[in-house]
C-alpha cells in the first residue's frame, strides 16, 4: 500500500472513532487535541489501531509523543515498510 492510500485510510480510521468532526476537515497536522481526543481516547485509537492496521505500537517513548495524526501515518507507515520488504523484481 502506498504512503497516499495508507495516509488516507487512517484518516478515515480516526474520523470514524471520533464524535462531532467533519471527516473532511483532518489531514496529517490534525492534533489529537483538536480532535477533542484525551489520553484515554488515544490509548483506545492506537489499541484499535494496531488490530485494523496489522502493527504494534511497541516503542512506548515514540507514542508518547504523539501530537498528531501525521505522526500515527508516518509510525505505521515506518514499521509496515520494515516488516514487507520490497519484492525483488
Amino acid at each position: 500500500m502506498n504512503t497516499e492510500n495508507l495516509e488516507e485510510k487512517i484518516i478515515q480510521f480516526i474520523a470514524s472513532k471520533v464524535e462531532d468532526v467533519d471527516p473532511a476537515t483532518i489531514d496529517r497536522s490534525s492534533t489529537f487535541e483538536t480532535l477533542g481526543l484525551d489520553s484515554m481516547d488515544r490509548v483506545q485509537l492506537l489499541f484499535d489501531a494496531e488490530e485494523i492496521f496489522d502493527v504494534t505500537f511497541d516503542d512506548d517513548e515514540a507514542v508518547k509523543k504523539f501530537t498528531c495524526v501525521g505522526d500515527i501515518v508516518d509510525y505505521i507507515s515506518k514499521t509496515q515498510s520494515e516488516e514487507k520488504p520490497a519484492e525483488e523484481e
